[in-house]
């Protein structure tokens, strides 16, 4: 999969088409009606799934994908583009770390973040994972803003954090 408006827009052209076959299919329009809704991987919450187990079944193939979509992106991992970052979430949700917040963390930031709860020694990881010049440190020490360490990639904007102590 590519990212995630990219394939909520590819499952909404099969949903519609889907519709046009089926127009008596109540359950179709719901789901096309919900998935349309989500802005974010943070808004998924399973409904699609339970949609499709409790009341559509696998009678048609957009629910196999309608699954698929679900689940990838529900591993918040799979939705950041650095390949760099993606590889330190992905070890830390591996891990069992615990995610204390994924999105848009201030109002001007233009990418996800991925906030984890755990101090993390920046170099080590540096090292561990050879990150690049566009991957850089970042640290806010400043308690009324939230207090955060962890690495930005500046090409993307997107960050992976954890906590300063």
């Amino acid at each position: 999969m590519t990212d995630f408006k990219t394939e909520k827009a590819k499952l909404l052209s099969e949903l519609n088409s889907e519709i046009k076959r089926n127009p008596n299919n109540e359950i179709l329009e719901i789901l096309k009606n919900n998935l349309d809704s989500y802005q974010s991987v943070s808004e998924l919450n399973g409904f699609l799934s339970r949609t499709i187990v409790d009341s559509l079944s696998f009678e048609f193939k957009i629910g196999e994908k309608l699954i698929e979509f679900e689940n990838y992106f529900s591993d918040y991992s799979n939705s950041i583009r650095s390949t760099e970052l993606r590889s330190l979430a992905k070890k830390l949700i591996k891990e069992n770390t615990r995610i204390t917040f994924y999105g848009k963390a201030w109002s001007k930031n233009t990418a996800e973040w991925i906030y984890f709860d755990k101090v993390f020694d920046l170099k080590k990881i540096r090292n561990k994972f050879s990150f690049g010049n566009n991957i850089i440190e970042h640290q806010n020490l400043d308690s009324r803003s939230g207090l955060e360490k962890g690495f930005i990639d500046k090409n993307t904007n997107e960050g992976i954090m954890g906590k300063v102590k």
